[in-house]
C-alpha cells in the first residue's frame, strides 16, 4: 500500500512531502531512504516496491529544495537554510514520525544515496543509537577543498542566495564528463543505462542546478561528514554497508572509496564493510541487472532485522 503525506519541518515550518509503502504481510522492519542531489523521491519507487514485496515498510521524503518539498517551483535547489543542519534534522524528524507510527520494536534501517549518503552520515553523529543498520550508497569521496568551496559559496550567497550556482556546478561536476563518449549526455556519468539518463535529463525535477544556497549546504554537509568533531558513537557495533558502482566518478578511486569507510572505522564503528559492483556508474539502483544490488541490500537487511 502506497501513501503520501506532508510533514511540517520543525526547523522552519517547511512542508516536507513524504512517500510511504507498507507490505501486506506483517513487517520485518522499516527502511528509511535519503535520496541524492537534484532528484526526487519517486525515482526510488522500484527499490521501495522491492522492499515492500520482501516484507519491509519503506519511507522516503523529498529533501528541502527538492521535489514537492519547496514553496514554489523556482525554489528547486534552494534549502531555506544556511547552516547545513536543517536537512539532517528533517531526516531525523521522519525517523521519529515513523517510530511513533509503527512503534519502537521494529528494526530501523537507514539508506542514503550520494548527497543522501552525506546526510545519513551526519545523522549518524547524533542518532546512531536509533538505527539497526546503515547503508551508504554512492558515497562522494572526501574533498579537501570543501572548506574553501564553503567560503566561496557563503560569499556568493551574499550576492544572491537564490541565484543558480553555475560556477559551483562546473567546479563540482565538470570533470565527471571527461570519460564520457561524444554521443552521451553531460549527465551520462550517473548511469550506463541510457533510458535512465534520458528520463533524468527530461524531468524538470531532476538534474536542476542548485542555487548558491544549495551548494553552500552541500559543501557544509561534505565538511561535516568527514569532520572529526561531533561524533558521539553511542552504537559502535552498528552494521554499516557501503555500496557503489566501480565506474562511479563520485566515489573517486578505489583507495578513496576505502578511505570513506576507514573514516567511520576511525571514529569508532567496528562493523563497516563495502562492496563494489562492476560495470556500473553512480546510480547502481538504475543500472541493468539491478537484481544483484537488490540481493546484496536484502541480504544485509535480513542479517540485521531482529526485533528489539
Amino acid at each position: 500500500m502506497k501513501k503520501t503525506v506532508y510533514l511540517t519541518s520543525k526547523q522552519d515550518g517547511l512542508k516536507l512531502h513524504v512517500l510511504l509503502m507498507e507490505p501486506e504481510q506483517s513487517p520485518k522492519g522499516i527502511v528509511q531512504i535519503c535520496h541524492g542531489m537534484a532528484e526526487h523521491k519517486e525515482r526510488y519507487e522500484p527499490l521501495m516496491q522491492m522492499l515492500c514485496n520482501n516484507g519491509y515498510i519503506s519511507v522516503i521524503h523529498d529533501h528541502r529544495g527538492h521535489g514537492k518539498s519547496v514553496k514554489n517551483a523556482s525554489d528547486l535547489g534552494y534549502f531555506y537554510d544556511d547552516s547545513g543542519k536543517a536537512i539532517i534534522e528533517d531526516a531525523h524528524q521522519v525517523t521519529t514520525w515513523m517510530k511513533e507510527r509503527y512503534g519502537e520494536e521494529l528494526p530501523y534501517h537507514l539508506f542514503g544515496h550520494s548527497m543522501g549518503s552525506l546526510v545519513v552520515r551526519c545523522y549518524l553523529k547524533k542518532y546512531d543509537d536509533e538505527l539497526d543498520s546503515l547503508i551508504v550508497c554512492g558515497s562522494p569521496s572526501e574533498n579537501k577543498a570543501a572548506k574553501a568551496a564553503e567560503f566561496l559559496a557563503k560569499t556568493a550567497c551574499k550576492m544572491g542566495a537564490h541565484k543558480k550556482g553555475k560556477f559551483f556546478q562546473k567546479m563540482a561536476f565538470g570533470l565527471y564528463g571527461k570519460a564520457l563518449g561524444e554521443d552521451e549526455s553531460e549527465n551520462g556519468w550517473i548511469s550506463y543505462n541510457k533510458e535512465n539518463v534520458k528520463a533524468y535529463d527530461e524531468n524538470p525535477l531532476d538534474g536542476f542546478v542548485f542555487s548558491n544556497n544549495g551548494f553552500l549546504n552541500l559543501f557544509l554537509l561534505m565538511d561535516e561528514t568527514y569532520n572529526k568533531k561531533g561524533w558521539q558513537v553511542k552504537h559502535p557495533s552498528l552494521p554499516i554497508l557501503f555500496i557503489a558502482g566501480a565506474d562511479d566518478p563520485c566515489i573517486g578511486s578505489k583507495k578513496q572509496y576505502a578511505q570513506a569507510m576507514t573514516t567511520l572505522k576511525k571514529r569508532g564503528y567496528n562493523q563497516v564493510r563495502g562492496m563494489l559492483f562492476l560495470n556500473r556508474r553512480h546510480e547502481i539502483l538504475n543500472e541493468d541487472d539491478v537484481e544483484k544490488v537488490y540481493d546484496a541490500v536484502l541480504h544485509f537487511l535480513e542479517q540485521h532485522s531482529k526485533k528489539r
